[in-house]
């Protein structure tokens, strides 16, 4: 089913919000120039407008926002009443399953029919997705298993896993953080295979679908 043209705005937005959410926010957050408070409102925002942009998926409203509420009461309650192991446990864990949750739902959006410009954008929100799930699932691992990464800063800042995140998807791999644990690093195998595929079987499918739709014979 096509998408409609609020939802479209919705996942455009949604990009924007994103893109600053996993990529602006947690850096801001490590050096202290940001409040956790508004640190806690762009990622509600975050959450609130995914719900949104997913909305076309009748069947799984129910779930979408089970797994965004249960997200941002997690984030609020870490960060201001109950900064407990457990509860920091509880809200990373809750937003790891929204990350992986949202990339699924956004890659049938990304293979199903409508528009090829809006399913590309729901290629590249599924990977930013991807990318923060993995970074949720690696945070969680080292709470429960203290040391699971040997990262350099003392105080384990989210970006810390973003950063390792990432540069592990797409096969950078700095070195400076390293996964010790066995779980960690089977993980940090999985994600790099992961992001290969997505390279071979999602991104270069539909680049090559682009280049047939500009074509004057597509």
């Amino acid at each position: 089913m096509a998408a409609s043209l609020q939802t479209r705005r919705w996942t455009r937005l949604l990009l924007a919000v994103l893109l600053v959410d996993v990529f602006v926010v947690p850096p801001m957050l490590a050096i202290g120039v940001m409040p956790y408070w508004l640190a806690a409102v762009v990622t509600t925002a975050s959450l609130l407008v995914t719900a949104a942009a997913l909305a076309g998926h009748h069947g799984a409203r129910g779930v979408i926002l089970t797994v965004a509420v249960v997200a941002i009461a997690g984030h609020w309650l870490h960060g201001f009443r109950y900064d407990t192991d457990a509860v920091a446990i509880l809200a990373v864990v809750a937003t790891a399953i929204a990350g992986w949750t949202f990339a699924g739902l956004f890659l049938v959006d990304a293979f199903g029919k409508g528009r090829l410009q809006d399913r590309l954008i729901a290629v590249l929100l599924a990977y930013v997705f991807l990318g923060s799930a993995w970074a949720q699932t690696y945070h969680a691992i080292d709470l429960a298993i203290p040391g699971a990464l040997a990262i350099p800063e003392k105080a384990h800042p989210a970006s810390s896993y973003i950063y390792f995140s990432f540069s592990t998807l797409t096969s950078v791999g700095f070195g400076d953080i390293v996964p010790v644990n066995p779980i960690a690093r089977s993980l940090a195998v999985l994600e790099a295979l992961t992001g290969q595929l997505y390279l071979v079987i999602v991104v270069a499918r539909f680049a090559g679908e682009a280049a047939i739709s500009r074509s004057p014979d597509g």
